[in-house]
């Protein structure tokens, strides 16, 4: 009896391959589809923040405060009133602009043994110099205040900030150097 037994399919190993290359497949697809998702989820939720930001700036700058000394670091803090919105909070800080003293800057540039040998020439342009750097620090500081708007959801603790500049419209530039 020699008659050859021709086997036609798969044998037990190659299903076993063929499974675990399938599975292996299938599992990195939900993941990875279970990723996206979540990140769309977070997604949304970046974009409910930022346009809630942006409303509220766009709202206070329309709405410019009494700009004062009071004003300087206060923080007025609200939950939003919109329909669809209730579980959300802003925040808004106003803060003046603090220039750092250029006089500071400007002379230490220079080397100590340079200012020892300084001509009245020198040292008349360094106090104008000086004169024209303060003033133009009390000016900004008078006009620049900066606010900034975070806006959070109660709910899952997320939290989007926006931040800019705001000029006071009725501040007074002093021109006069006194010279």
């Amino acid at each position: 009896m020699d008659k050859q037994i021709r086997q036609a399919g798969f044998s037990l190993v190659e299903v076993l391959i063929a499974l675990t290359i399938f599975s292996i497949f299938i599992a990195t697809f939900l993941t990875s589809q279970g990723y996206n998702i979540t990140d769309s989820i977070n997604m949304k939720e970046e974009i409910n923040l930022k346009n809630l930001a942006e409303y509220k700036m766009n709202e206070v700058i329309l709405n410019l405060p009494e700009f004062s000394e009071a004003l300087n670091n206060r923080k007025e803090s609200k939950d939003f009133d919109l329909e669809g919105y209730k579980n959300y909070k802003y925040e808004v800080i106003w803060k003046k602009m603090v220039v750092p003293d250029f006089s500071q800057l400007v002379s230490s540039g220079k080397a100590e043994e340079d200012v020892g040998a300084a001509t009245g020439q020198d040292n008349q342009n360094q106090n104008v110099q000086k004169m024209v750097m303060e003033k133009m620090k009390e000016n900004i500081e008078k006009i620049v205040w900066q606010v900034q708007v975070t806006v959070t959801n109660k709910d899952k603790d997320y939290s989007f900030t926006v931040s800019t500049w705001v000029n006071n419209p009725k501040a007074q530039i002093e021109l006069n150097l006194g010279i």
